[in-house]
């Protein structure tokens, strides 16, 4: 069965102390509940790594409880993909997560995913001033609060070849920035494989590393070097909200995502039987994309493919069908969208799909580039 859409319905981003604070906090989770309790939806309350995310996603499910909404809490920090997956096992009808995302240190925020067609909200400065109950000594959290984490890891067991990940021979440096899909990869693939996993800025860090956690706004020094000084195979890096990924070769340079989306799409079609249409934005000019290049590309494959200015909207349109027509979706933030797994952009899924498609060549990046390399001549 198909993934079902679900969009972030509304986003909302401030800076901590000036705007992002627990009354404006409360004040939009109020707005939202008027909206849920409307429509009738649970709501599922999450968090990512960011400074006293936990206290803020606590405080929100509380005032959603006194609400009447159906509400349940996240039991840790937890990717935004994990978020979209516990909605896809009906966990909830919608989901309210604090976070800012890929955005600097001193923001937090809010997303909302909803159901199409979501929910027309107001601006809370022109809203009613609500009372909310005092937060001392807050009544003791429910023992079975969901491990979305863990069980979205346990999803990607059935998607992703791990066996053949652990069976060659290759050292692959991952940097989750510090942000909540640390200790994934590495614990998807176990111990006792021929593959060396390593992990750095795994350690918890709510200012994560006072870098912007969005791979490709960091430099991603640290992980570049140490790819290419220990003669590694692969790098990856994933954004703090689990949702953009960058890809180093062995020598250490980042790899364009366009080259990463065109080999990714010609390997889950060769070797997934994955079908559907290829989304890209528009190639920079200064790239060796052009549209000639690209069109070789597609008449080498056999693949469709389509480049939109607005290609959020474009992937949203396509996996909101009944009948989702996408293969494989880049946006220029870094997203990548599976389309045939995940109606979302989920960047885990897709670092372990390059490391399987890495492995399956005998573990050389290289290679593979330079064979594709030649079709776009």
């Amino acid at each position: 069965m198909s993934p079902r859409y679900r969009s972030l319905n509304y986003t909302w981003e401030a800076v901590y102390a000036a705007d992002f604070t627990l009354d404006h906090v409360r004040r939009r989770g109020a707005m939202i509940a008027a909206g849920v309790v409307a429509r009738g939806w649970s709501c599922l309350v999450a968090y990512d790594t960011r400074f006293m995310g936990n206290l803020f996603a606590r405080a929100l499910y509380a005032d959603l409880l006194a609400r009447g909404v159906q509400a349940r809490l996240a039991a840790c920090p937890t990717p935004l993909p994990a978020v979209y997956a516990a909605l896809e096992r009906k966990l909830a009808d919608c989901a309210l997560v604090v976070t800012a995302r890929k955005r600097p240190y001193y923001y937090n925020g809010l997303v909302l995913i909803a159901p199409p067609p979501g929910m027309t909200l107001g601006v809370p400065d022109e809203q009613p001033q609500s009372s909310f109950p005092p937060l001392i000594d807050p009544a003791p959290l429910p023992p079975d609060l969901p491990d979305l984490r863990a069980e979205y890891l346990e999803s990607l067991r059935g998607v992703v070849d791990l066996d053949l990940i652990r069976r060659v021979s290759m050292t692959i440096f991952v940097d989750p920035m510090n942000g909540t899909t640390a200790g994934g990869f590495t614990a998807l693939l176990g111990d006792g494989g021929q593959t060396r996993a390593i992990e750095i800025n795994r350690e918890p860090d709510p200012h994560f590393a006072k870098v912007t956690p969005h791979p490709a706004e960091s430099g991603l020094l640290r992980l570049k070097k140490l790819v290419r000084e220990s003669d590694s195979h692969l790098g990856l890096a994933i954004s703090a909200d689990g949702t953009a990924l960058a890809v180093i070769d062995k020598s250490g340079e980042q790899v364009n995502l366009t080259e990463v989306a065109l080999l990714l799409s010609s390997y889950l079609v060769r070797q997934h039987r994955h079908k559907g249409l290829v989304l890209l934005p528009p190639p920079a000019s200064d790239t060796a994309f052009n549209a000639a290049r690209l069109a070789a590309w597609e008449e080498a494959t056999g693949i469709k493919l389509e480049l939109t200015l607005d290609t959020d909207a474009r992937i949203a349109e396509l996996l909101a069908q009944d009948r989702p027509g996408l293969l494989l979706g880049l946006n220029r933030d870094g997203e990548i969208s599976i389309g045939r797994v995940a109606a979302y952009p989920d960047a885990l899924l897709a670092g372990l799909l390059v490391t399987e498609m890495v492995a399956r060549s005998g573990g050389s990046l290289r290679a593979l580039l330079d064979a594709q390399r030649d079709q776009l001549k």
